[in-house]
């Protein structure tokens, strides 16, 4: 599952099919006070992400909480974010049937920029997935905006936008470390991924594991497995690459406690 993100502390220069990013961030009126942190690595559920999304035709920037709030979730921003707490990846198999993504799969799409996310064969042991070169991900992801009318949220900020990854099985070299992948989309169909014209069935065309060939997956130390580190250390390699050729899953190395899964 995809539960632990990593991005740029400053994006390079980005582009979708051609066409140059705009890099500023849109703000919005009552947001969640909490979207003005950023956070660049170890990115968990109800952190917040940078997340490209298409408004009036133009692509930009939105800082989302990662783990998506349905606009028709009632409660207070404490109790609502309690109870979504694990909408942070929406499985492409389900994706159309689920309450809380039917809606903005088909109206409300975007796009992760990541450096690379963490992932956990065994029960203790992080590895770092990332591209060879250090170019951006695109993640393909799903977003809502939700509103508190509690007036006790009215301080913090009462708007919480969020998103979800969209999942699928993994491609060959993502098998080896998990039984579930991002959706990598590559320049003109991140692009495409943004159409808002496109149906259910064009959207199902996405849903194909990743066999890039950039992909490139290491050891770093336990300190990702600490949700509170956000340091480079969660993305420093402590052991060469695992090479891309062969098939057989990265052995086990540590089942003393409960397996911790990210993409699901």
């Amino acid at each position: 599952m995809c539960g632990r993100l990593n991005q740029f502390a400053k994006f390079p220069a980005l582009s979708l099919a051609g066409r140059a990013l705009r890099v500023e961030r849109r703000k919005k009126e009552r947001e969640d006070k909490k979207a003005a942190v950023q956070v660049v690595n170890n990115i968990c559920p109800t952190d917040y992400a940078d997340v490209v999304t298409l408004s009036g035709g133009e692509a930009g920037f939105e800082r989302m909480r990662f783990g998506l709030m349905p606009a028709w979730a009632k409660g207070s921003k404490a109790e609502v974010s309690k109870k979504f707490v694990h909408t942070f990846n929406a499985r492409c198999e389900s994706v159309f049937e689920l309450a809380s993504y039917r809606g903005p799969i088909l109206k409300q799409r975007c796009l992760i920029p990541v450096r690379g996310w963490h992932e956990w064969p065994d029960s203790r042991t992080p590895y770092f997935i990332h591209r060879r070169d250090d170019e951006p991900l695109w993640l393909a992801g799903i977003w809502d905006e939700w509103e508190s009318r509690d007036p006790a949220d009215a301080e913090d900020g009462p708007l919480v936008t969020s998103m979800s990854v969209i999942t699928t099985p993994p491609g060959r070299y993502m098998g080896k470390f998990h039984d579930r992948s991002p959706l990598i989309l590559e320049d003109a169909a991140a692009a495409a991924w943004l159409d808002p014209g496109l149906r259910a069935d064009d959207l199902r065309a996405f849903f194909k594991p990743s066999e890039n060939v950039h992909l490139e997956a290491y050891r770093v130390s336990t300190l990702a497995n600490q949700a509170r580190n956000k340091t480079e250390a969660v993305c420093t390699p402590i052991a060469p690459p695992v090479p891309q050729a062969g098939e057989d899953p990265v052995a086990a190395e540590n089942d003393e406690t409960p397996l911790l899964k990210l993409f699901l």
